[in-house]
């Protein structure tokens, strides 16, 4: 049973002993030389077993269905948001594992509503546990359209789901609603959350980080879609950084040029490079990996301070950038993949 800490005991003795056991987690996370060993290795079952024979983790896989490994690593990163629920019950850790986990409820959501509209049956496989809200909840309100067991944030985000996507019949549309609404929400809730200055900042800046680059992406992929400037207004989001009039103000020029009109900004080598691979590759795969390591980079303070929640945000992000690098480097196994094109796709590590 792991200690926790409570609004009533939020003091640096506390944050000590939380941020201590994270530390103790942080053991476990891949290192940069692991994950070579893995991406060299001659088979899928040769990588697991590489993983499954280190001291940094407690992965366990069936050798004998190695094309399972899905489930494996949807356990793995379920535990690990069931010890970081545990260690703590004060307001701003609670916060954070909202910020967290309600984007398993986020896509739970996709998929149902996704189902519903395309009279699609779901896979169990491919709902999240990790959510905040249970699934017969979810299933109620989506499919029945019962929301008497559902927060009202989130009954009005699945009626104005449901408004939107009737008017374009489109499914692309539900990630372009839905994405936009999980920040928002996320953001109306951080100011309910009482917190030191220091840390408010640091949060701020990671939510403005993550809205700036949903913002990017879902313009370029309204660009490709080759979207009017009318639509992209409807899904852009307002509270980051990144000043949306300046993704408005490139929009109509070539996808190609977007880069030198906005090299003033943090991002520009992501946007730059992310492009140039489009356009080579038509994939934003590079964009999507630059994204990550950005991001990644943000949360590495977390490895340097005692009492705070950078160690929990650092902790978090880096066990889900784990998961997404094993997850390429298994699937590039199973599909007969070269060493050197799933090298391409894994992202930094964080330790």
């Amino acid at each position: 049973m792991f200690k926790y800490f409570t609004a009533d005991t939020n003091n640096q003795e506390e944050y000590a002993f939380a941020n201590g056991r994270i530390k103790k987690l942080e053991k476990g996370l891949l290192t940069k030389d692991l994950l070579d060993r893995m991406i060299k290795s001659t088979d899928t079952i040769s990588a697991i077993k590489i993983l499954m024979e280190s001291n940094l983790n407690d992965y366990s896989f069936d050798l004998n269905n190695p094309e399972n490994y899905e489930d494996s690593l949807n356990r793995e990163l379920l535990s690990s948001y069931n010890i970081i629920k545990d260690i703590s019950k004060v307001s701003t850790f609670n916060f954070l594992y909202f910020t967290f986990a309600s984007k398993y409820d986020f896509h739970n959501i996709k998929i149902l509503i996704k189902s519903k509209y395309l009279k699609e049956d779901v896979s169990d496989k491919l709902i999240s546990q990790i959510g905040t809200i249970n699934i017969k909840k979810l299933n109620l309100a989506i499919i029945d359209e019962k929301y008497e067991d559902l927060p009202n944030s989130f009954e009005f985000l699945i009626k104005k789901t449901f408004l939107e996507y009737s008017k374009f019949k489109d499914p692309e549309i539900i990630d372009f609603i839905l994405d936009k609404e999980r920040y928002i929400m996320i953001f109306n809730k951080i100011k309910e959350v009482e917190i030191i200055e220091t840390e408010e900042n640091f949060l701020k800046r990671f939510i403005k980080i993550n809205i700036d680059f949903n913002n990017i992406i879902s313009s370029i992929r309204a660009k490709i879609r080759g979207e009017e400037k009318i639509f992209l207004k409807k899904f852009l989001i307002s509270e980051g950084d990144f000043n949306i009039k300046n993704i408005v103000e490139v929009y109509d020029s070539p996808l190609s040029s977007w880069s030198e009109k906005l090299v003033y900004t943090d991002y520009k080598n992501v946007i730059e490079l992310g492009i140039k691979y489009f356009q080579k590759n038509n994939s934003l795969m590079e964009l999507e990996k630059l994204r990550d390591n950005f991001i990644l980079d943000f949360v590495k303070v977390g490895k340097y301070i005692t009492f705070g929640i950078e160690p929990l945000v650092g902790f978090i992000t880096a066990k889900e950038n784990d998961i997404k690098n094993i997850r390429i480097i298994l699937s590039g196994k199973l599909n007969k993949l070269l060493p050197s094109t799933i090298k391409e796709s894994v992202r930094d590590t964080y330790v």
